[in-house]
């Protein structure tokens, strides 16, 4: 999701190269060379002496540093770009950004040892990686399809459609998994079937939630299928003449090219 993003804030941009080049690859390596070293913030719980919990726990708060870089890389792509405010691959990147960053904070709060130890194994945490992962792996896919499906397949995806999609999986999404954050704080632990009756109209809407991201999703697939049938062939690219890919003729032939294309 974090390339998939930082491609298309770059093409639209349309910049010669992404904003901070340098910086982003190496929050991405700073990200990845991290993440074998928190391990233990799943282990809190389990007695580890102070200097333990204490190292972890700075490790942990340290990855949001390079994700800090790569948020605002994004953010200053979009920024310093004439954007097409009504394209819904705008829509879906600014949702994005924005969950997901509220995502990280979550995981700031989580990371400080002595509040783990009174979140774990709550709602919080499911609050939390949901808004992160999830959202992440699903909007990756979302984003990317919106992206290259016309030059894949040569037929245009509705836009007012993509809109209307975009709010309903957002308004799901947060609908089914804002919630969890109070459940998490009120001490309400996570893979229970019965707990106090005063959460049961917040879990109601957390279901609703679910519902309605599982109909978004659905959506999706209708939107596609639309666009198979629908016969609006795409005639023209507008985007970033500096890829390879967008030099070429849409759609793209079958099975090979015609000839090579001459990149400089």
């Amino acid at each position: 999701s974090f390339w998939i993003v930082s491609h298309i804030c770059h093409e639209i941009s349309n910049s010669s190269g992404p904003l901070g080049y340098s910086g982003m690859v190496l929050a991405m390596f700073s990200i990845v060379l991290l993440g074998f070293i928190v391990w233990a913030h799943h282990m809190f719980t389990v007695g580890m002496d102070l200097k333990s919990n204490t190292f972890f726990s700075a490790v942990t708060a340290l990855i949001g540093i390079p994700t800090g870089v790569k948020v605002i890389a994004w953010v200053s792509m979009l920024s310093s770009s004439g954007l097409y405010w009504s394209e819904p691959v705008v829509w879906w990147l600014i949702s994005f950004i924005i969950l997901f960053t509220l995502g990280g904070i979550t995981g700031l709060v989580l990371s400080c040892s002595s509040i783990d130890i009174v979140l774990h194994d709550s709602w919080f945490v499911v609050a939390h990686f949901h808004y992160v992962l999830s959202l992440g792996s699903y909007s990756g896919v979302v984003i990317s399809v919106i992206w290259w499906w016309p030059m894949i397949v040569g037929y245009s995806l509705d836009n007012s459609l993509l809109r209307a999609h975009c709010l309903i999986s957002i308004i799901g999404f947060n609908l089914c998994f804002a919630p969890m954050h109070y459940f998490g704080m009120c001490g309400l632990p996570r893979r229970v079937c019965v707990y106090d009756h005063s959460f049961y109209w917040l879990s109601g809407l957390c279901s609703a939630g679910s519902f309605i991201s599982s109909f978004s999703a659905c959506f999706f697939i209708f939107i596609l299928w639309d666009s198979l049938t629908s016969g609006n062939k795409v005639v023209g690219n507008w985007r970033n003449e500096g890829f390879a890919v967008n030099s070429m003729v849409w759609p793209l032939t079958y099975h090979t090219l015609l000839h090579c294309n001459v990149v400089n």
